[in-house]
């Protein structure tokens, strides 16, 4: 690889510890020796062909009855090793859901779908593997099903099963390059900050993590996947900045791909929601947390002190600013 510029060699054929092959498709970004690298192109036909056969892309929906279970109907889809590439939670308007729903959807089920979904929280989800509208259809609706009833499974939809169609759809929720259209409807307040981090999202563990936030008795009440810059991820980092030795490192692994921020809630009102999920997340160094309080989150599924799965909001006064980074300064 060389410099555009100066022609000046970059990267020599090289491993590099943490990518795998799956992290490499249009649109994604790696980082190789601190620098980050967007995908815009195949470098030849050939390197085409066998990665369009890998990397075929998909939208379905979590609808609005079943957005509970988010991370176990996630954690069902990264076992089929499928990689989710783009998630949103959002509440549509009429006139969005009408937009999505034009030329894909039977004219008399239309009326059925606005009431079902209009305005209630759902979740949309970007899926990458191989043949895998044609897997997921079946999946959803059984090898023989008909998806005219759109909304007969309960946990997942999807609009179309065309590969192109698909990707139309994408482009209109989650922006084309990156830009959001439909937004999301975070609450902003009383709530705290949950990222999983770039390592554990290209690991396949965004399912279980989930999981495990619902089974200890929080509420995700917004989510969304982000690919942060180097510069969106040192702004956010900035408080850490001569404080956390590993700073440079917690950087790098920031900016290093996909990472999903949830907004967590707690029902319990007697409950500090930044203090208990805190607590929940467990120390920064996995290996002091499954010895401490192994039932944390860092414990579970953390690796290092730079790749410990999950980054938290640490002091109560920045919760407000920390959510607010993500839901919408983020999404504007």
């Amino acid at each position: 690889m060389h410099e555009e510029k100066t022609n000046r060699l970059f990267l020599k054929p090289t491993r590099i510890e943490g990518l795998k092959l799956s992290d490499f498709y249009l649109g994604s970004t790696v980082t190789i020796l601190s620098r980050s690298l967007k995908i815009v192109d195949y470098g030849d036909e050939f390197t085409k062909r066998e990665f369009l056969s890998r990397s075929e892309r998909c939208v379905v929906f979590i609808p609005p009855a079943s957005v509970f279970r988010a991370g176990e109907i996630i954690g069902m889809l990264e076992d089929k090793s499928l990689r989710i590439i783009n998630l949103k939670m959002m509440r549509f308007t009429s006139d969005e859901l009408k937009s999505l729903l034009d030329n894909y959807t039977i004219l008399s089920s239309i009326p059925t779908l606005l009431n079902e979904l209009t305005g209630k929280q759902l979740i949309a989800l970007e899926v990458m593997g191989t043949n895998v509208c044609s897997l997921l259809y079946e999946f959803i609706y059984g090898p023989k099903g008909s998806s005219e009833n759109i909304l007969s499974n309960p946990d997942l939809f999807m609009i179309t099963s065309n590969v192109g169609d698909s990707l139309k759809q994408a482009n209109k929720i989650f922006g084309n390059p990156g830009g959001p259209n439909f937004h999301g409807a975070a609450l902003l307040k009383n709530t705290t900050l949950c990222v999983i981090r770039p390592h554990a999202v290209s690991d396949g563990l965004t399912g279980k993590i989930w999981s495990a936030i619902n089974e200890k008795g929080f509420r995700v009440t917004a989510a969304r996947l982000y690919r942060l810059s180097k510069a969106d991820a040192a702004d956010f980092l900035e408080v850490y900045k001569g404080v956390v030795q590993e700073y440079p490192e917690m950087l790098d692994q920031l900016s290093s791909g996909p990472c999903i921020a949830l907004e967590i809630d707690i029902p319990d009102p007697n409950l500090n929601v930044h203090q208990a999920f805190r607590e929940f997340t467990g120390p920064i160094d996995p290996e002091i947390a499954k010895y401490l309080r192994p039932d944390t989150l860092r414990a579970r599924f953390g690796v290092t002190k730079v790749k410990n799965a999950i980054h938290c909001t640490d002091l109560p006064e920045d919760t407000e600013r920390e959510v607010n980074y993500f839901f919408n300064n983020l999404d504007k």
